[in-house]
């Protein structure tokens, strides 16, 4: 999912780690749990969208997973499947193409009326609909059900592959194994909402969102508010909060002062504890025990746009790639993050330790090679490179250094680089559309623990033909590569999975250039006192359920001015 430019805390241990490993909880969880009161949160920047259909960002699914359900879940803090609204895992036919589920037959919307297959065929077919304006239309995880094609082309208004057999029961048929099918079930995009609520609401449904999940939204004052209630009609087990307060303006610098000034529970619960914070914190005996650490599957990196000049030059590219001192990045973050030369990430089982296919130095730097290739591109004293633009989401200070430090490295090699930082969503917006951003500041964090996630969403031809709310940022498209990652979608044999996920990336990485990939990171996060059962979660960027409060709530102080950068 696309994720907020901020950076994590302590060291990242490289090399192969568990997948299910959770964060370290011990310090929320102290006594029995207790019904009651209410969470207060805090956002720098409004959410993009409550429409799941729509939102692909850290921001959003925090709030979209308190609202919604789908077929699937993650049991826990694992990265184990298992059922949500489905009353049982599928039936999968033996060629891997055909999945059946059995829906419960408990669970109602938030309005009332009872969920149906006929709920998750209107569901879907609206995610993937051209005029929704999502992300999945385009086909980079939902393109191997069998007639989405058809939708995508604008020659059918339904997809044949999604089948009601029953109100009760649902049938997927795909035109071609995927062994990663049932985490894209369990992804936002796949939860279900009522029709009748998106034609009443209209246009405005992202801000009127009706879902089956343990909250409801009572209120959103854009720009300043979100609250959620406990939902009455829930079918699952009851969450402990009886509501949960974000407030929108804060930045997280703010909201960690706030957070012990006893004033704020869990400051901006989707990134990583800022530096200057976490020095604080780590040397202070009330918090250095609370700070909860998590594998992050992630990578940071530099997208160039390849349709759009400079960067349709493959030479142009390749030099980037040789520029910036990705030490300095870790140096200024004091080792709290590593250097990835690739496309994958640790813990991700097809991480390659030690990735250096372009014989970088120990900074990730060849200086004289990016000006020898900058000048076959034809660049040199008489004809200077122009001046470029990086877009960044400005989430904390670590985002304007970060950012500045990649722009004095440009300056080495002669080229002007201009930094314009933006609140998130309208990075999202900027950078989702073709033909937009040439240069931008990204980062991506996992949908699901798989390989292909970090492909077919960010990477893939289908992906870069999205045309608003993309992840493909490059629009990157390589119908060769393609083939390797449709070949290892499908295949059973894990190790010849991983060969094919390593070939595309050398393809990435060593021919194509489209990414100067960075580092990969660990999360960390820190929660008031009062706050029990907080944990961090492999996947999702904030779960709600598992967490109680006990004490008086915080005197949550308005959102100030001086608040915002």
């Amino acid at each position: 999912m696309k994720r907020r430019f901020s950076l994590a805390i302590a060291s990242l241990g490289v090399g192969t780690m568990l997948l299910s490993a959770c964060g370290n909880a011990a310090t929320t969880t102290e006594g029995q749990p207790v019904s009651g009161g209410t969470l207060t949160l805090s956002f720098k920047d409004d959410l993009k969208t409550l429409d799941p259909a729509i939102g692909y960002d850290t921001d959003s699914w925090s709030i979209s997973r308190a609202i919604y359900n789908g077929l699937l879940a993650y049991k826990g803090f694992t990265t184990q499947l298992e059922p949500d609204i489905a009353a049982a895992m599928p039936v999968i036919s033996p060629d891997g193409k055909t999945y059946t589920f059995k829906l419960r037959k408990d669970v109602k919307f938030s309005n009332g009326r009872g969920v149906t297959a006929d709920d998750f065929k209107y569901s879907w077919e609206r995610m993937l609909d051209p005029k929704t304006a999502g992300p999945m239309t385009g086909g980079s995880f939902w393109g191997s059900v069998h007639g989405a094609q058809e939708l995508f082309d604008g020659t059918a208004t339904h997809i044949s592959g999604i089948k009601v057999v029953d109100p009760y029961t649902l049938e997927i048929d795909l035109d071609n194994p995927n062994q990663s099918f049932l985490n894209i079930l369990a992804m936002p995009f796949g939860f279900v909402i009522p029709k009748e609520a998106v034609a009443a609401a209209g246009e405005d449904y992202a801000h009127k969102p009706i879902g089956t999940g343990p909250f409801v939204l009572d209120k959103w004052t854009p720009g300043q508010l979100i609250v959620l209630k406990k939902n009455k009609n829930y079918f699952g087990t009851k969450p402990y909060l009886d509501e949960v307060d974000a407030q929108i303006g804060l930045t997280p610098e703010v909201g960690y002062l706030r957070m012990q000034n006893n004033q704020l529970d869990i400051p901006q619960p989707d990134l990583t504890i800022p530096s200057a914070q976490y020095i604080s914190l780590s040397s202070n005996p009330n918090w250095k025990n609370r700070i909860l650490r998590n594998p992050n599957v992630d990578i940071y990196f530099l997208a160039m746009n390849v349709n759009m000049k400079p960067f349709d030059n493959k030479l142009v590219r390749q030099a980037f790639n040789n520029v910036v001192n990705k030490a300095n990045l870790v140096k200024i973050l004091n080792g709290r993050a590593v250097i990835n030369n690739g496309i994958q990430a640790p813990p991700m089982p097809s991480y390659v330790q030690n990735y250096n296919p372009l014989g970088l130095d120990a900074s990730g730097q060849n200086l004289q090679k990016a000006k020898d290739l900058l000048k076959q591109a034809g660049y040199d004293a008489s004809h200077p490179f122009p001046a470029q633009e990086l877009v960044y989401p400005k989430a904390n200070a670590d985002s304007d250094r970060l950012a500045a430090s990649v722009q004095q490295d440009f300056q080495q090699v002669g080229i002007t680089v201009n930094l314009k930082g933006l609140a998130f969503n309208a990075f999202l917006d900027i950078t989702g559309k073709p033909n937009t951003t040439a240069l931008s500041y990204n980062g991506w964090i996992q949908d699901f623990p798989d390989p292909s996630d970090f492909i077919d969403p960010i990477l893939t031809c289908a992906a870069a033909n999205v045309t608003a709310n993309g992840a493909n940022i490059a629009f990157y498209c390589n119908k060769d590569a393609d083939k390797l990652a449709d070949q290892a979608r499908g295949d059973t044999n894990s190790a010849e999975r991983l060969k094919l996920y390593q070939q595309y990336q050398d393809i990435v990485v060593s021919k194509d250039f489209p990414w100067v990939p960075l580092y990969s990171t660990v999360e960390t996060n820190v929660a008031a006192p009062r706050v029990h059962g907080y944990q961090l979660h492999p996947v999702w960027p904030l779960v709600l359920t598992s967490i109680w409060v006990t004490g008086s709530a915080p005197s949550l102080a308005p959102a100030s001015p001086s608040a915002s950068p």
